[in-house]
C-alpha cells in the first residue's frame, strides 16, 4: 500500500527540517574556538618536570620569561593558581594602557592601574604560550603578539615554589661553569670537554640546542660571554635571549650555507680556509684578507671597529663574528663604548653577534681546539 500525499509531506517536511539543523550545527562547531591552555591539565607536554604532583594552590613561579612586543613594555609573573589541575597566571604588564589580553582564541579583560595592566590567564606550565595583549596608548587600539614562559620545577604535594634569581640559576657567572648550566625548559645530555683550550666550555641539551661559556680572560669585563645555539625550528623558553645570546642556525639543505655570515676574525677565517667552509661567509671584516674573500664572492663589510651595516642589511647577515680585540680593554673607556654601541647596533638588526676567543689561548694546541666551537655554531660537526 503506497504513502499518502499527506504523509510523504510530512516524511519530506522532516528530512528538510533535519539537514537544516545538521548545517546549523556543522556552522556552529566551526566557529567554536580551538581548545585554549585551560583544556590542559598543568602537565608540561615535553615532559621536563613532573607537574601532576601541583596541588591546587597558589605558587609563586621558579622562573618567568617573556619574549615579543617593541621592548618598551616588561611583563611579570608574581603568582600561578592551580585549581582543578589547571594553571592560571598572573600577568602584570608595567603599563596601564592594556585593555584585554587573547590566549588560545579567548578573550581576558583585567585589572588597570594607571601603571600596570594585571590579567589572569590559563597558561601551559614549562612550554611556551602565546598571548595577545591590546594596548590603547597608540592612536588607536592595537593588538601585540607576546610569547610568555612559566616555569615550575617538579614540588612535593605542599608546594613551595620559590623564584630562583639569575645567580641562582647560574646565567650571570664570572667563571666558566664546572657543571652544566641550569636553564629552565632545557634537558642537559652531555659535556664536550676540552682537551687543551681553557676559554669555554660546551653543554649539550635535548633538540639539538648547544650552550657555549666563553671566558674573555680581562679584569675590565669578568661576566662570561654565553651563547645558545640551537636549529631553526628548536623549541626555546621565552625570554632566554635576555640572559644570553641565541645563534639559530638557519635551515638548510645539504651542501648549502647555514649562514651569511661577517666574520673580522682571523681564527674563524682560517677554519673556514682549512676546513673548505668559505660558503658560510657573505662577508668580511679584515681588510688584509680582502682579496682571498673576494675569491669566494664576499663582500667587504668594514672592519670591526667600523663596522658597515648597509652592508650587514643588504647582504642579509645573519650573524657577526667579532675578534677578541673588540673587547673592553682595562682603562679604555672608548673600547668599552665601542663594543657597547656594535652589540646594540646588531640586536637592533636582529643579527647574534659572537666574539672569537681563540686568540687568548696561551697554546697553539688550544687554539686549534676552537674548531670545536666553530663546527657547533655553522653545524658541520658532531652536534648533539
Amino acid at each position: 500500500m503506497g504513502m499518502s500525499p499527506k504523509r510523504k509531506r510530512r516524511v519530506i517536511l522532516a528530512v528538510a527540517v533535519f539537514c537544516i539543523l545538521l548545517v546549523l550545527c556543522s556552522g556552529f562547531l566551526k566557529e567554536m574556538p580551538a581548545p585554549g591552555p585551560e583544556q590542559a591539565d598543568v602537565t608540561d607536554a615535553a615532559g621536563k618536570a613532573d607537574l601532576a604532583r601541583l596541588e591546587d594552590g597558589r605558587y609563586t613561579p621558579d622562573q618567568f620569561g617573556f619574549s615579543g612586543g617593541t621592548g618598551k613594555v616588561t611583563i611579570s609573573c608574581p603568582e600561578v593558581s592551580v585549581q582543578d589541575g589547571r594553571a592560571y597566571a598572573s600577568l602584570v604588564f608595567d603599563s596601564g594602557s592594556y585593555s584585554y589580553v587573547k590566549v588560545g582564541g579567548r578573550t581576558y579583560e583585567g585589572v588597570n592601574t594607571e601603571d600596570t595592566s594585571t590579567f589572569e590567564i590559563p597558561v601551559r606550565l614549562n612550554q611556551n604560550n602565546t598571548v595577545i595583549g591590546c594596548t590603547t596608548k597608540m592612536s588607536s587600539a592595537h593588538e601585540i603578539s607576546y610569547t610568555v614562559f612559566v616555569y615550575i620545577e617538579a614540588k612535593d604535594s605542599k608546594g613551595s615554589g620559590a623564584k630562583a634569581s639569575a645567580g641562582d640559576n647560574g646565567l650571570s657567572p664570572s667563571e666558566l661553569s664546572k657543571t652544566a648550566p641550569k636553564i629552565a625548559g632545557l634537558t642537559f645530555i652531555e659535556e664536550t670537554e676540552a682537551e687543551y683550550a681553557a676559554n669555554y666550555k660546551i653543554f649539550h641539551y635535548e633538540g639539538g640546542i648547544t650552550c657555549i661559556e666563553t671566558d674573555p680572560q680581562t679584569e675590565e669585563d669578568t661576566k662570561i660571554l654565553r651563547y645558545l645555539v640551537a636549529p631553526a625550528d628548536a623549541g626555546i623558553p621565552a625570554g632566554l635571549e635576555r640572559e644570553m645570546t641565541v645563534i639559530r642556525r638557519p635551515a638548510q639543505r645539504e651542501g648549502e650555507a647555514a649562514f651569511h655570515a661577517y666574520a673580522a676574525s682571523l681564527p674563524i677565517l682560517a677554519w673556514m680556509e682549512d676546513s673548505g667552509q668559505w660558503k658560510h661567509l657573505a662577508l668580511i671584516g679584515i681588510e688584509e684578507a680582502e682579496g682571498s674573500a673576494k675569491e669566494q664572492d664576499a663582500v667587504f663589510g668594514g672592519t670591526y671597529d667600523d663596522v658597515d651595516y648597509k652592508a650587514l642589511v643588504k647582504e642579509r647577515c645573519d650573524l657577526a663574528v667579532m675578534p677578541a680585540e673588540i673587547l673592553p680593554a682595562e682603562g679604555s673607556a672608548s673600547r668599552r663604548g665601542k663594543y657597547t654601541e656594535t652589540l646594540e647596533y646588531c640586536e637592533e638588526l636582529g643579527i647574534p653577534m659572537f666574539v672569537d676567543l681563540a686568540s687568548r689561548e696561551k697554546t697553539k694546541e688550544g687554539q686549534d681546539e676552537w674548531r670545536k666551537v666553530y663546527e657547533i655554531i655553522f653545524g658541520c660537526g658532531e652536534v648533539s
